[in-house]
């Protein structure tokens, strides 16, 4: 009786979570049952069918376009539609181009705005166990795509919508293959506590290694994240939305979110999310669908999906389901309500299509406020330039994250001065003499409000509870020499416009006695990794020394050719070929004599042997503080790392291990 046709829970309801059903589609188009063969609701669906469907849309559909923007860690297309009447996807690049232009103006004339289409975009399932936005996303796709009426022509035809569909497939698929492998065949549990909704350790949320692709939208680390960026800066949007899902006992949030908000944003910010969180909840009434605003998700911190498009000059939102990983495709909640994934879909779906109309029905303003918003005659902030030097270890980095994010960037010809200096590490007002090199970063261009948010030194916030992060001045966490100004000032440079990255270089290639590596290189422990690799003998320098005019700190490598003669014939080439593929600066010596501080044999000079290093997972430890150790040993190929799930370690184990 258990199992009987009758007993079973009704994980698809399509009666009341419907798609609109009343629309006249073109049969031309395929559905999403088409391709997949069964309802969307009824099971999770794996990527590569997700992006069979959406090749499939686009071969079928004059109004979709198809684009790959990268790949993942393990090699999944990254990608994005566009979607747009079949007029406005053959002229596509034109409109692209004027859109650009229009935005760069900084006159108030509004006439150039009409027939302009408004520019939406939306991102789902950047967290891989969030998983039913890609399944909602295939339904917005099928339904803008194929309907025939003549409100989805108008809308098509006044919009370019972009959707990026997975931003996280390498997490989802994780996801995906875990529940397929224990779900209920027969009958889904609805039992939160059974396996089916109990999701194993480290779970599909993060990327391939484990990291949370949504704290990355600024600094761009991870290939998820700089692609998903690069495609984003060529479309600029007026509206976009970012889909997440919560914990299953929790109702639909919807903009407007709560304080703290990120100051420097436009007045009118937040009144534009109250209008988009208003056309949701009209829909929510409608249905019956239970939801709730203004609580518990701030916008505060940049490098959220909900507030990186804020600062690029968009109306930045977020939205929640309930559900998340131990949604599962049915779920009993905390007052006995059946969460179904067919409903999970619908309230994305809904969301979806709601911003879609509302967008196009304030178009023309909500270009005008992208206009502004990009205009830095508009900004709040009274900071005109920041300054920091190019000679810190970790200044190239945040050059590379200025230049990924758009970012004008200047570098001084000459020494110049500044009369009211603001030291970021003292805090400090004073005269100051800048060198030449000293990069700057004025705040008279578009990416005002980006630049502001991420270099002020203390950003103003209203509320001290917000939802994580709270604190990444960029020069700050890039622990650089920092400075910035409200004052004029004039001085030659000279334009960076592309990333930097050090190629590597060897001074004095045929050295008689040693080869030395400078350790506060920032890629100095990715060499010291490959030297042992090809298994070199290395000491580390016990203090600092000299020689000729070149100091190197303590801790510096020191290769010692009378100790590596097992690689004599070819230490040249490898040396050439390490400096190379570490990007680091090696100096070869003719001798073991030092002007200051201990001579390179001295035994203080220690060798240094490659360690045993073992990282523990699984609860209690936070999978995000076991992905950063994961992502710098083996992402960056500094040091060889087993990772040890928490049953299997023991003593023995610890017996074999230098580091753990």
């Amino acid at each position: 009786m258990f199992f009987l046709p009758n007993a079973q829970p009704d994980v698809l309801d399509k009666k009341r979570f419907s798609f609109e059903i009343e629309l006249e589609m073109n049969e031309k188009i395929p559905s999403p049952k088409t391709v997949l063969s069964y309802d969307l609701g009824s099971s999770f669906s794996l990527y590569s069918d997700v992006v069979s469907y959406f090749k499939s849309l686009s071969t079928s559909s004059g109004r979709v376009l198809y684009h790959e923007y990268g790949k993942t860690y393990e090699g999944r297309p990254l990608i994005n539609l566009v979607i747009s009447s079949e007029e406005n996807i053959k002229n596509i690049d034109a409109i692209k181009h004027k859109h650009m232009q229009i935005l760069q103006e900084t006159e108030s004339d509004q006439s150039h705005l009409k027939g302009q289409p408004i520019f939406t975009s939306f991102s789902y399932n950047i967290h891989g166990n969030e998983a039913s936005s890609t399944e909602a996303a295939m339904q917005v796709a099928y339904r803008m795509a194929a309907a025939q009426d003549e409100e989805t022509k108008e809308v098509l035809k006044n919009s370019i919508i972009i959707m990026y569909i997975c931003i996280n497939p390498d997490g989802r698929d994780r996801y995906v293959y875990w529940y397929k492998s224990m779900k209920r065949l027969k009958r889904p549990s609805m039992e939160p506590q059974d396996i089916e909704h109990m999701e194993n350790w480290p779970g599909g949320r993060t990327n391939h290694y484990w990291f949370d692709i949504n704290r990355d939208w600024v600094w761009q680390v991870h290939p998820e994240a700089k692609g998903l960026s690069h495609e984003y800066q060529k479309w600029l949007p007026q509206v976009h939305v970012d889909y997440h899902e919560q914990g299953y006992n929790n109702n639909y949030f919807t903009a407007p979110g709560t304080t703290p908000r990120n100051q420097l944003l436009p007045d009118s910010y937040e009144r534009w999310s109250e209008v988009f969180g208003d056309a949701n909840t009209v829909q929510f009434d409608k249905y019956q669908i239970n939801y709730f605003t203004r609580d518990r998700f701030d916008f505060f911190y940049p490098g959220y999906g909900s507030s990186y498009p804020s600062v690029m000059g968009a109306i930045g939102m977020l939205t929640e389901q309930g559900g998340g990983s131990a949604g599962g495709r049915i779920v009993q909640t905390d007052d006995g309500f059946h969460l179904t994934l067919r409903q999970r879909i619908f309230d994305h779906y809904t969301t979806s299509i709601a911003t879609i109309k509302t967008a196009v029905l304030h178009r023309e303003k909500l270009l005008q406020y992208s206009k502004n918003a990009l205009n830095p005659a508009n900004s709040k902030s009274k900071i005109k330039a920041y300054f920091f030097s190019d000679r810190d270890v970790h200044s190239n980095d945040l050059v590379n994250v200025l230049i990924r994010n758009g970012i004008k960037l200047e570098q001084a010809l000459n020494d110049f001065q500044i009369s009211a200096a603001l030291d970021y590490r003292s805090g400090r007002i004073s005269k100051k003499v800048f060198s030449k090199g000293t990069y700057i970063v004025t705040t008279r261009q578009p990416k005002h409000l980006l630049i502001n948010t991420i270099m002020e030194r203390n950003l103003a916030i209203e509320d001290s509870v917000m939802y994580d992060m709270s604190t990444w001045s960029a020069p700050l966490a890039y622990n650089l020499n920092a400075y910035s100004t409200m004052d004029a000032f004039t001085v030659e440079t000279k334009s960076i416009i592309q990333e930097i990255n050090f190629k590597g270089l060897v001074i004095n290639n045929e050295a008689q006695y040693a080869y030395v590596i400078d350790w506060s290189q920032r890629n100095a422990p990715q060499a010291l990794a490959q030297l042992w690799a090809r298994e070199y003998n290395v000491r580390s320098a016990f203090e600092p020394f000299i020689m000729g005019d070149k100091p190197f700190t303590a801790g510096s490598l020191i290769v010692l050719i009378g100790r590596n003669l097992h690689h004599k014939d070819r230490i040249d080439l490898e040396i050439k070929e390490i400096a190379q593929n570490a990007g680091v600066e090696i100096i070869g010596f003719n001798t073991g004599r030092v002007m200051t501080g201990m001579d390179l044999a001295n035994g203080r000079n220690v060798p240094i042997k490659q360690p045993k290093v073992a990282l523990l997972v699984e609860p209690p430890f936070s999978i995000y503080t076991a992905g950063q150790i994961y992502f710098y040993s083996i992402g960056k190929r500094v040091c060889q790392l087993i990772v040890l799930k928490l049953p299997h370690f023991s003593k023995v184990v610890l017996q074999n291990l230098e580091v753990l």
